[in-house]
């Protein structure tokens, strides 16, 4: 009987005392935890195109036109998007515009991102910080010699890969 008593007793104060053997907790050592994870972004940007002025007859309409044309503008909007976004916090993946309205004195006055998607708000801002910085005086579109206000469009198509490095 003293042993079976013994016996059960032995077995309960070892149940008890393997609930508290956890030695993170025993050792009061606090575990830093990083996020590993990281995105590769590439981006081509499509063109920048003029929107159609139904206003103005094709044949006495003058295209609006940026300082060194449509590929020095590409390349200054490449580098702006390379200085102002942080291309680590985003996975971004497919076609996105920047509409922009040009005044008929060739300056940017608005500008509008899309598509909106979810979770893209800070991305859409910071796409159109960077197409609002490469800040120089457009040549104004012009019918019958005149400028006029006009729209244009630029496209950029991103493809996004994420990838988590914890284990390298």
């Amino acid at each position: 009987m003293k042993l079976l008593l013994l016996s059960v007793s032995l077995l309960m104060s070892s149940l008890a005392f393997a609930q508290n053997s956890d030695v993170e907790e025993s050792l009061n050592i606090e575990i830093p935890m990083m996020d590993n994870s990281l995105s590769a972004v590439a981006y081509n940007v499509r063109g920048i195109y003029q929107i159609k002025d139904n206003s103005c007859d094709p044949s006495k309409f003058q295209t609006l036109k940026y300082p060194g044309g449509s590929e020095a503008y590409i390349k200054d909007l490449k580098e702006k998007l390379m200085e102002n976004v942080n291309w680590k916090t985003y996975v971004i993946n497919g076609l996105f515009f920047v509409k922009m309205d040009i005044t008929k004195e060739g300056v940017l006055s608005k500008l509008e991102a899309g598509p909106k998607v979810e979770n893209s708000e800070a991305f859409l801002e910071d796409l159109k910080d960077a197409v609002k910085k490469v800040n120089k005086t457009w040549t104004p579109a012009k019918c019958n010699g005149d400028p006029i206000p006009s729209k244009a469009i630029v496209k950029i198509d991103f493809s996004s890969m994420a990838y988590d490095n914890a284990f390298n």
